[in-house]
């Protein structure tokens, strides 16, 4: 089975050529097409507004809980009032994102750094930048047979990983190594994310499943399931969530970067400490989930929602070391020379936010 693993991701990881490929695979190709926000100029990562100051980015942003926050701002217009418009093409998955950025169709994208980091690594003309506004692993092992009490009892059963490698699997992998399961004692299954896991839930093709909410509160709310515990209690040093800007942004338009990523901190705080009641309610019609499942939701990961910008050193060292040891990364791949904190240091000075974890 890891023979079959190491295959998929080494596919994944060589993408200095086209790759097609956080959030659903489901997404149309109209999906696809740019989104503009706060704007109805064409896509452009220059200036096109009557006003000087505004910029426009050229991006792709996660959907889902992953980039609902982003999204909730960007609709709301609080990027546009510290002058920020986006082109943006609406997320699909990692692979995607990096084949956009060596094709120079996009300039800023986010999602998840153990499929970055071995991209960057191989060619991807692209460097880490910033932490999403969350970097712990926000999935939840959500059993849907009754009989499941506890993790201890998945042996034998079979489990959805959401893909054949990365974070949501290496999630799962550690919940089960700490209740002294092996790989070889269930089936492991990629059952996709979001609506796609939750149905393998449902439809009892998986026992249990690893998702991100709403769904794991929404399977306790419709008695479709229940929690078994959450990820990040089991590996609370992984890293989930980054920002990534292509080199020509970093090397040639450093000044947009950096008024991009002290914004994107800033309205993330505005919407925790502002418009979080607002914010729920627009989630629950976006993600067609009822209000308090919703409010429920964000609040049992409220922990987490960190809207701290500095790439912790440590965390993605050990991100590199656990991929390793699974055998997803080659054993030459370093982190080192894939992230920058200098933007994101900056964005912290200049918003006063501190290090949540050193506290």
């Amino acid at each position: 089975m890891k023979k079959r693993i190491i295959s998929v991701l080494t596919a994944a990881a060589l993408i200095v050529s086209v790759v097609a490929g956080c959030s659903s695979s489901k997404d149309s190709e109209a999906s696809k097409r740019p989104e503009t926000a706060g704007t109805a100029d064409s896509a452009s990562s220059n200036p096109s507004s009557e006003d000087d100051d505004t910029i426009k980015l050229r991006t792709c942003f996660a959907t889902g809980m992953t980039g609902a926050v982003n999204n909730f701002a960007i609709e709301k217009g609080l990027y546009k009032e510290l002058g920020i418009e986006f082109d943006n093409i609406q997320w699909s998955s990692n692979d995607e994102a990096l084949s956009m950025i060596t094709r120079g169709e996009v300039d800023l994208a986010d999602g998840d750094p153990s499929s970055y980091i071995p991209g960057i690594y191989n060619g991807v003309p692209a460097k880490l930048v910033g932490n999403m506004w969350r970097y712990s692993g926000c999935y939840w092992l959500v059993a849907g047979d009754d009989s499941i009490k506890e993790i201890s009892d998945l042996k034998g059963k079979t489990i959805g990983t959401a893909a054949a490698a990365g974070g949501m699997r290496l999630s799962v992998l550690k919940m089960l190594e700490e209740n002294e399961i092996g790989e070889d004692d269930v089936t492991l299954v990629a059952n996709g994310t979001y609506q796609s896991a939750y149905a393998t839930l449902t439809s009892g093709e998986v026992d249990a499943t690893i998702i991100h909410n709403p769904y794991a509160a929404l399977a306790e709310a419709e008695g479709t399931g229940h929690i078994l515990g959450r990820a990040w209690d089991y590996i609370p040093d992984y890293y989930t969530g980054t920002i990534i800007a292509s080199n020509e942004m970093i090397e040639k338009q450093p000044e947009k970067l950096q008024r991009f990523l002290t914004a994107y901190y800033k309205v993330h705080e505005e919407v925790k400490n502002e418009y979080f009641d607002e914010f729920i309610s627009w989630a629950a019609k976006q993600m067609n989930t009822p209000e308090d499942v919703m409010k429920k939701a964000v609040e049992s990961e409220k922990d987490v929602w960190f809207d701290y910008p500095v790439i912790p050193d440590d965390r993605i060292n050990t991100t590199v070391e656990y991929l390793k040891d699974y055998g997803w990364l080659d054993k030459n791949v370093k982190a080192d020379g894939t992230y920058t904190n200098e933007f994101a240091q900056k964005a912290a000075d200049e918003l006063g936010l501190t290090d949540p974890e050193s506290k």
